[in-house]
């Protein structure tokens, strides 16, 4: 075997690795050795600059500037260096991918198709074992349940390559258990996730053009008006939704309630990068405790979390509508031009992405982006419309 293929190959287990084991910082190794090839890879004169890239720019530009009336200046310029490294890294992943030859580009595919497979088939097995109570649920319901929070999330993302040969059935048989197995692996983002990847495909084979719309300008329609739909809302109206709603889901709908009233405090700059880890997204005036007959609590006021709990919240918390417009710019101009080079399961993708995002996850959580960087080039290379 010829020393770059001994090469390649070595990359390929780093990448099962990345995938199959998605703890919060060990994910960073196997994505450095993925640079390292492409470095090794690189030449200067092929590199690709797109006009989009003035659009990225103007937002990384605002959110260096956003750093000076953030919350914590110090902790903001610490984020802006982590994140922004990160993004750069995988900006260069990105934009030399396609320097590898085609067997190499296939076997990406194939092992991010294979991580996939590996990681639903665990999942199935911890839920069932969880459904009857075994001993295995119990260890990792006790150790490492953020990691399976991880794993769901990296088997929700991988799992719609694993799918493209597989017969129409097969895979509705396979996203059907994996969204009842996610829910039981307590992790309600991923299984609605898979939910909307699933709808995206079916919406594709009857309406195509209606999903086109939605995906491009619909979206960014949504991030931006979506302040104004939790403005409209009260707290008593939320009291009424807890007798239906699973409690995490109450609990959402206060906090992003609660973000949204604090986004109107500063609408046009928000409160800088990072702010939203910082500042304290109390449920301030909304203050209350809920109660389901005499036992069940459904939220105990005051409240405090980490992040929004939605991407596009945190968005409009930390950079204002500035930032929400150049982010929602940059989405509609980047997919204008690529959205009909690939096929429905990178939309797919990227639907299950923004609903883990929209649910659940922190913008500028390390291991999600690098999750993201690293998979998205990988759909990319899928250039035929499989619908």
């Amino acid at each position: 075997m010829k020393f770059q293929s001994f090469l390649f190959y070595k990359i390929c287990v780093f990448f099962i690795v990345f995938i199959c084991l998605p703890l919060p910082h060990g994910n960073i190794y196997p994505f450095l050795a993925l640079l390292a090839v492409c470095i090794f890879q690189f030449k200067k004169n092929e590199l690709q600059v797109e006009k989009f890239n003035l659009l990225v720019f103007a937002l990384i530009a605002w959110s260096a500037l956003s750093i000076f009336w953030a919350i914590d200046l110090s902790k903001a310029l610490q984020m802006f260096v982590k994140i922004n490294g990160l993004m750069l890294a995988g900006w260069f992943w990105w934009n030399h991918y396609k320097k590898f030859n085609q067997f190499q580009l296939q076997q990406f595919q194939r092992i991010v198709s294979i991580a996939g497979q590996l990681l639903a088939v665990s999942l199935v097995v911890f839920g069932i074992n969880s459904k009857f109570g075994g001993t295995l649920y119990n260890i990792i319901d006790e150790h490492i349940s953020q990691a399976l929070v991880h794993g769901c999330a990296a088997c929700c993302l991988a799992i719609w390559l694993s799918l493209q040969g597989l017969n129409r059935w097969i895979q509705g048989l396979v996203l059907i258990f994996l969204f009842f197995t996610m829910h039981y692996c307590t992790s309600d983002a991923a299984s609605l996730g898979i939910l909307l990847g699933a709808g995206t495909l079916v919406t594709s084979k009857f309406f195509p053009r209606f999903l086109k719309a939605m995906f491009i300008y619909g979206m960014p329609a949504v991030w931006a008006g979506l302040p104004f739909v939790f403005r409209v809302f009260s707290p008593d109206q939320y009291v009424q939704l807890a007798k239906t709603l699973d409690p995490s889901y109450t609990h959402r709908l206060f906090i992003w309630h609660s973000v949204t009233n604090q986004i109107f405090e500063r609408f046009w700059t928000g409160f800088g990068f990072g702010s939203s880890r910082y500042r304290s997204c109390l449920i301030r005036g909304e203050d209350i405790t809920l109660l389901e007959g005499a036992e069940k609590l459904v939220l105990s006021a005051p409240e405090n979390c980490l992040h929004p709990h939605n991407f596009m919240l945190q968005i409009w918390f930390d950079f204002g509508a500035i930032g929400v417009v150049l982010v929602c710019l940059l989405w509609i101009f980047y997919w204008v031009k690529q959205y009909d080079k690939v096929n429905v399961y990178t939309i797919a993708f990227w639907g299950s992405a923004l609903c883990i995002a929209a649910t659940g996850i922190s913008v500028w959580q390390t291991w999600w982006l690098i999750l993201l960087v690293v998979l998205a080039p990988i759909y990319n290379l899928q250039v035929s419309k499989n619908t």
